[in-house]
């Protein structure tokens, strides 16, 4: 297996113009589900509105991520064995029939069984998308094809975000059908226009239980387990704590739509070129730095008075993820056998998912019991996922 390389590269341009069609069909159909994806990042707001209490959101949160957590290791499965776009394809359509559940909840009950089945439908769809990914372009240019993904998503989240915080202003039912709606086309688009990517795995080697013998072989990967798993502790803050933390320093939801399209357009504009020069450098210090900069934005919102300095939070935060984010799907790609990707990237998905159980409700807790654990947890958790990754020699 080889790191992202170090030579001398061809410039961005023609890196992006030698993706194949599928990459890009595949980066608008994410544009798409992106910019309506209103209700997960709002749901905090929406249920507080609503007279939930902290510990109520983290129940549905936790709901959410188990619901996750268990469709990663189904979804890594179904994607080596059924194929990467069977899998997205079921899995977004699912997720558009779970946002219209979560929709009509009226008590806790409602809302823990629906957002178990949006992080159901979710949690099956990454590991294929991100396996089509890496089906699609050879390791050279999977920084790139990554980051492209992910330009696609901020500038739909950018644009989502914003709209979002006006349309919750006027109703929090259009957040719910936007959502479903732009997930439906998604999903449409991912059945009717998108390849299958690598699948056919039959017999033992389809099973959990040899890619979990190489995963645990594998100490490269277990180390970005473990980096990920801290490090993903620090993106769910801004839906939980922060969010909060704006309505307290007295401003509306529009605020906080606006800061959260920040951080997308931020990452529209910047992150591209930035990932076309970062991918030069080894991987590992990269994703580590990249982290321990997410780290530091989230602590620094602890001394925010206004909007400002939480802006300045957020483009430090935003930096971190702009450099770890598209050189950690490629690494993994890379880190994970062929036949196997679509399990390497489920397991990595529980980190994810586990951030999603445990981040909103504690960051919240934290928040209103002792605030400093919580900017000065985030700040360890940004190191310990740089000393974990960097610490780690990457196998041969």
């Amino acid at each position: 297996m080889k790191t992202p390389s170090t030579h001398p590269s061809p410039s961005l341009a023609t890196e992006l113009r030698s993706l194949p069609r599928p990459v890009w069909v595949l980066a608008i159909g994410v544009f798409i589900n992106r910019f309506g994806s209103f209700v997960i990042p709002f749901l905090t707001l929406y249920m507080t509105k609503s007279g939930y209490s902290p510990g109520d959101i983290w129940k549905t949160f936790a709901a959410l991520a188990a619901g996750g957590m268990t469709s990663a290791i189904l979804g890594g499965w179904l994607a080596d064995r059924i194929g990467r776009k069977n899998t997205m394809s079921i899995a977004l359509i699912s997720a558009a029939a779970s946002i219209l559940a979560l929709w009509q909840a009226d008590n806790l009950t409602s809302y823990v069984i629906a957002a178990f089945c949006v992080g159901l439908s979710h949690g099956a769809y990454h590991p294929a998308a991100s396996s089509l990914l890496a089906d699609l372009v050879p390791p050279e240019r999977r920084v790139i094809a990554f980051g492209l993904s992910r330009f696609a998503i901020n500038l739909g989240f950018g644009g989502g975000m914003a709209a979002g915080g006006f349309l919750a202003e006027i109703s929090y039912d259009l957040l719910f059908v936007g959502d479903a709606l732009t997930t439906g086309i998604y999903g449409a688009i991912s059945f009717f226009l998108l390849p299958h990517g690598l699948k056919g795995v039959s017999g033992k080697a389809s099973g959990w239980m040899p890619a979990l013998i190489s995963i645990w072989g594998n100490k490269a990967f277990v180390a970005m387990f473990f980096s990920s798993l801290f490090g993903v502790f620090l993106f769910f803050h801004w839906g939980g704590a922060i969010a909060l933390l704006i309505k307290d320093l007295g401003y509306p939801e529009r605020v906080y739509g606006m800061l959260m399209a920040f951080n997308g357009f931020l990452i529209v504009a910047v992150e591209l070129p930035l990932s076309h020069w970062v991918k030069r450098f080894n991987a590992r210090r990269v994703i580590g730095v990249g982290f321990f900069l997410c780290g530091l934005g989230v602590a620094l919102c602890g001394f925010a008075t206004g909007w400002i300095w939480l802006g300045v939070a957020l483009i430090i935060f935003t930096v971190g993820e702009m450099i770890s984010m598209p050189v950690s799907g490629a690494y993994i790609s890379e880190l994970a056998p062929e036949d196997m990707r679509g399990r390497y990237n489920g397991v990595i998905g529980l980190t994810w998912h586990f951030g999603h159980a445990v981040a909103p409700g504690l960051g919240l807790l934290l928040y209103q019991t002792n605030p400093a654990a919580l900017w000065w947890g985030s700040l360890g958790c940004g190191a310990a996922s740089l000393f974990i990754i960097t610490l780690t020699k990457r196998a041969a």
